[in-house]
Parts: C-alpha cells; sequence; structure tokens
C-alpha cells in the first residue's frame, strides 16, 4: 500500500511540475538493436560519443559522421557489462560489472586512452560473498573517481594510488545509489530510493539534499548544469527528463521543472550527458526486453536512439 502511495504521488509531482521542453529532437542512430545500451559519454576533443553495452560487454564510438563502431570489443581486458561511463584527462572512465550472481563476480573501473584506444589503468573489487554493482562514476577535480555501488549501499573510490576500489561511504540511506554527479565545490551528489544526498568528499559526511513537499527518488543519469542536476526518472511512470535547480549554496533544491515526459519513442531512458546547452540521452535502452543476459523477444528490437533536449 505504502509503495503505491509514493508511486501516486510521485505521478501527481511529475504533473505539477510546471515547463515541458519543445525542443527535443533525435540526434543520431545505431543500428545494431541488441545492444541495450546503459552509459553515454562525450569526448569535447574529438566530439565523439561513447555508448556502453550491456548485453555485448562492449563500448561503440561515434564519430562526426555517426558512423559507430566498436572502441572496446566484447570482453576486452575483462570488461563486464558496461554501464556508467564518463570523459576527463583524455580518458574514457567506465563502470562495468561481471556475474552479478556469482558471489565471485567482479564491479570494476576501467580507463581507457582515447586517442590509442589502450588500457590506461583497471580496479577490480572481487566480491566475497557481498553483492556489488558498480552503476555510475563522476570524477573530482583531484582526480579521485566516485562510484555509486547500487547493491552495496555505498559510494566506493578510486585514484591512481589506489590498487583497488575502497569504500569511501557505506550507508543504509546509499541503497540502490544510481545518479552520480558533482559540484563545483567538488561535493558528490547521488539520487538513492531515499531521495537525493549530498557527500562532502573531504569529511565522507553524508547529508540530505532537501526538495521541500517532494521525494524524488530513482533517478539515472544524474549531470551538473550550471545550477541544476538534469536527471532521468525510469523507474516510476511517466517516464521524464527533469532539471532541478539548486541554491546558490548546493544545500537544497528549489525547483524544478520537467523537460520531456512520457515520449513515445521512449523504452526505458538510461543515462545521459550535457553538451553545451543540450543533454544527449539513451531514449530507448530496451532493457525490458533482456532477462540474464538474454533478449526474451529479438523480433521486437528496434534501432537504439539518441535523443538530444535543450536545456535552456
Amino acid at each position: 500500500m505504502r509503495a503505491k502511495s509514493i508511486l501516486i504521488f510521485l505521478i501527481l509531482l511529475i504533473a505539477s511540475w510546471k515547463g515541458c521542453a519543445q525542443d527535443i529532437d533525435i540526434a543520431f542512430r545505431i543500428a545494431e538493436k541488441d545492444l541495450i545500451p546503459e552509459g553515454i559519454a562525450y569526448d569535447p576533443e574529438s566530439k565523439n560519443f561513447f555508448v556502453s553495452s550491456i548485453h555485448k560487454n562492449k563500448i561503440i564510438r561515434i564519430d562526426n559522421d555517426q558512423r559507430a563502431t566498436d572502441f572496446i570489443k566484447s570482453g576486452q581486458e575483462e570488461i563486464g557489462q558496461v554501464l556508467g561511463m564518463r570523459v576527463q584527462f583524455g580518458k574514457l572512465w567506465v563502470c562495468s560489472n561481471t556475474a552479478q550472481d556469482d558471489p565471485k563476480g567482479k564491479s570494476m573501473v576501467h580507463t581507457f586512452d582515447i586517442a590509442s584506444g589502450h588500457l590506461a589503468k583497471k580496479w577490480i573489487l572481487q566480491s566475497t560473498g557481498e553483492k556489488h554493482l558498480f552503476n555510475d562514476l563522476v570524477i573530482g577535480k583531484s582526480g579521485d573517481v566516485f562510484i555509486s555501488d547500487s547493491d552495496y549501499g555505498a559510494i566506493y573510490i578510486v585514484n591512481s594510488r589506489l590498487k583497488n576500489p575502497e569504500p569511501l561511504i557505506k550507508d543504509d540511506r546509499l541503497n540502490h545509489a544510481n545518479g552520480i554527479t558533482i559540484t563545483p565545490n567538488d561535493e558528490v551528489i547521488v539520487n538513492t530510493f531515499k531521495g537525493f544526498f549530498k557527500i562532502n568528499t573531504n569529511t565522507h559526511e553524508l547529508l540530505p539534499l532537501p526538495f521541500p513537499n517532494y521525494f524524488v527518488i530513482g533517478i539515472d543519469g544524474l549531470s551538473f548544469y550550471k545550477q541544476s542536476l538534469i536527471g532521468i526518472q525510469n523507474i516510476t511512470y511517466p517516464v521524464s527528463i527533469n532539471q532541478y535547480n539548486l541554491s546558490s549554496s548546493f544545500d537544497k533544491i528549489e525547483t524544478a521543472r520537467v523537460l520531456v515526459s512520457n515520449h513515445p519513442l521512449f523504452d526505458v531512458p538510461t543515462t545521459g550527458v550535457v553538451v553545451g546547452d543540450w543533454f544527449y540521452f539513451i531514449a530507448n535502452s530496451q532493457m525490458g526486453n533482456l532477462d540474464k543476459g538474454k533478449i526474451v523477444n529479438p523480433e521486437k528490437l528496434k534501432e537504439i536512439l539518441i535523443m538530444k533536449v535543450r536545456l535552456n
């Protein structure tokens, strides 16, 4: 009953927000229908996009002519099901997981040199009876990389000094941690099933990021844009791309608006990336057609759509 009440509340919440964007379009298409993509990243130097695959354990590159080629081939460098990705320092930083239901499975962070495609470094968390899922990551000014571990309820950290991922903070409020981003003040913001939280990366203190009168959960593809957060709400309906406007000190959400909701081309949108004043995102991951690593209904698969919506 409580879950039903929350769902109704969230639907009313979305309906009450004002301002739906009109400026939305298909940015490019990917013909590989069974990709089941989850993460997307953008390299401002080459102006190339990178899209990750959960089903095929690989990463594809989309060049300026919208040609898609394998950047990292299936299983290369032990890469598993690829989720969140970011570009920084001329490198592509990647979350992946292998054998999620296996107590001996691995959760990993790989970093690849974009110019050469070669592996620069990888960090491996070997599960020992614990359940982990490295979902998304964000990179701080110092080079520290913060990872949301959805299944373990924690934020992990990797950097050039660490051999393996280490927990930064574990807390019950971080259960189902998903979208993660960082403010200009180098404070991490993450969304969980308990709402938004902010983490002081020096003290490791976890504080709620309040949005008075609203309860926003299950946000994927979290990105920072000017003085706001952009996120994809894909676990409640209607599915929507939303903008959350922050206070000047980034300590609370003051207002929000729906950028686009319930678009007919949506089929479990997952993550996105800010490029200039646009938010590019995976519109139809078709995640619901994947079960235990297998495509349930191959005949229902469609080409992958990367859409974009204007942010201002």
